[in-house]
C-alpha cells in the first residue's frame, strides 16, 4: 500500500491512489487466510488499517480514533488490536513488523514533529530521528531490525529515503537525479525498493544496494514506484502505463525486467502490487473495471500470476497490503 501521504498528513498508507478517507464508508483491517477467508480484526475507535504482518500472524497498523487522530496499533491472535501510542503527540502509524513483534512507522511529539519510531514487542516507543531535517517516516523493516523510509534532510531542502542499521545513525541512500526518494522495503540481504525523482523529474522505481546503489528499475510507460521486495530480490509495486493512465501493478526481477501483473477487469482498470513472499505470492489490489469504481484486494499467484479476487467484509471496496512467508493477507475492507 500503500496510500499517498504527507508527513503532516497521512490518512492512509503510502502511494495507493484510491479516494481519501473522508470519503469513504467505515473500513475494518482484515487478515485473510486460505482456510477461514476474509476475518475483521474490528478497530478501537473507527476505521482501522492493517499494513503488515510478520511469519506468525501478528498485524501492524492503525485505527481512527473516535476524536478523529490515527494511532498506530498491533494486532495479535490472543491479545486482539492494542493501541500502540504516540511520542506525546496525537498522531501515529505502523506500517513495518518484524518476527519479533518490532514495529516501525511515524508519531508526532508534543511539539507537532513527525518522526520514525519503534515500538519494542512491549509496546515501549523509541524515537529514531532524522536525516537532519524537521521530519521523518518508516514504511518497512526486516528481521535484522534494519529500518527504511525517509526523511527531510537539513534544512529541510529535501526528503531522502533512508536506511537505519541498530545502533548506527540514518544512513541518506541519494536520489536517481532529482530531489526527493523514499523507501518503503527492505529484504533479508539490505536490498531496498522505493521510488525517487530522475533529473528530468520523473518518478521511479529503484533498487538499492550497498555495493550498486540506486539503480532505476524503469517503468511500464511513465511513472513507476516499487513497493514490496523478496528476499530472492522480487520486487513489485505499480506503474502508470504510456498516455498517463491507467496504472498497473508490476513485477520485476533483474533477469526479466518489469512485467505488467494486470487486473481483475479489462486493460483500462487500475491496479497496483503491496507485498511479495519468498513462495512469490503477491498481495495488492484491482480495480474491476475501466470505470475505476470498485477496487478489491487481490493476490496474484503461480508463474503466470494468475490474479484471484479475495472479496470483502461486505461492503463495496477492499485492498491488500502485505502477505506473510504462509500465505497470510492483511489489508483493509468496507464494512457497509
Amino acid at each position: 500500500m500503500k496510500f499517498y501521504l504527507s508527513i503532516a498528513v497521512l490518512l492512509l498508507a503510502a502511494f495507493l491512489v484510491v479516494p481519501a478517507l473522508a470519503q469513504q464508508p467505515t473500513q475494518h483491517a482484515f487478515i485473510w487466510t486460505h482456510k477461514s477467508g476474509m476475518k475483521d480484526l474490528g478497530s478501537l475507535g473507527a476505521s482501522s488499517y492493517a499494513e503488515a504482518v510478520n511469519t506468525s500472524g501478528q498485524v501492524a497498523g492503525y485505527f481512527v480514533t473516535n476524536t478523529g487522530d490515527l494511532h498506530a496499533f498491533r494486532w495479535t491472535a490472543k491479545g486482539g488490536m492494542k493501541d500502540l501510542g504516540t511520542l506525546g503527540g496525537n498522531f501515529s502509524v505502523a506500517f513495518g513488523i518484524d518476527d519479533s513483534g518490532v514495529v516501525v512507522g511515524s508519531s508526532s511529539n508534543s511539539s507537532g514533529a513527525v518522526h520514525v519510531v519503534q515500538w519494542t514487542p512491549a509496546g515501549v516507543i523509541k524515537d529514531l530521528g532524522t536525516l537532519g531535517g524537521s521530519s521523518s517516516e518508516a514504511f518497512g523493516i526486516n528481521n535484522k531490525g534494519d529500518i527504511v523510509g525517509d526523511s527531510s534532510t537539513k534544512g529541510n531542502t529535501a526528503t531522502h529515503a533512508f536506511l537505519k542499521i541498530t545502533g548506527r545513525r540514518m544512513r541518506d541512500l541519494g536520489t536517481l537525479g532529482g530531489p526527493s526518494s523514499s523507501a518503503n522495503a527492505v529484504n533479508a540481504d539490505r536490498v531496498i525498493v522505493g521510488n525517487s525523482t530522475t533529473s528530468s523529474g520523473d518518478e521511479h522505481a529503484f533498487l538499492w544496494t550497498k555495493a550498486r546503489g540506486m539503480q532505476d528499475l524503469g517503468t511500464l510507460g511513465q511513472t513507476s514506484n516499487a513497493i514490496g521486495i523478496s528476499d530472492l530480490e522480487h520486487v513489485v509495486g505499480f506503474s502508470v502505463l504510456t498516455g498517463g493512465s491507467p496504472f498497473h501493478a508490476f513485477f520485476w526481477t533483474k533477469s526479466a525486467g518489469m512485467l505488467d501483473l494486470g487486473t481483475l477487469g479489462d486493460s483500462g482498470a487500475n491496479s497496483s502490487a503491496f507485498g511479495i513472499n519468498k513462495p512469490g505470492e503477491i498481495a495488492g489490489y484491482s480495480y474491476t473495471d475501466h470505470t475505476n469504481s470498485v477496487y478489491h484486494a487481490v493476490v496474484w499467484r503461480g508463474k503466470n500470476h494468475q490474479i484471484s479476487d479475495l472479496g470483502t467484509l461486505g461492503g463495496k471496496n477492499s485492498t491488500s497490503a502485505a502477505i506473510n512467508a504462509h500465505g497470510k493477507v492483511v489489508g483493509w475492507s468496507d464494512i457497509n
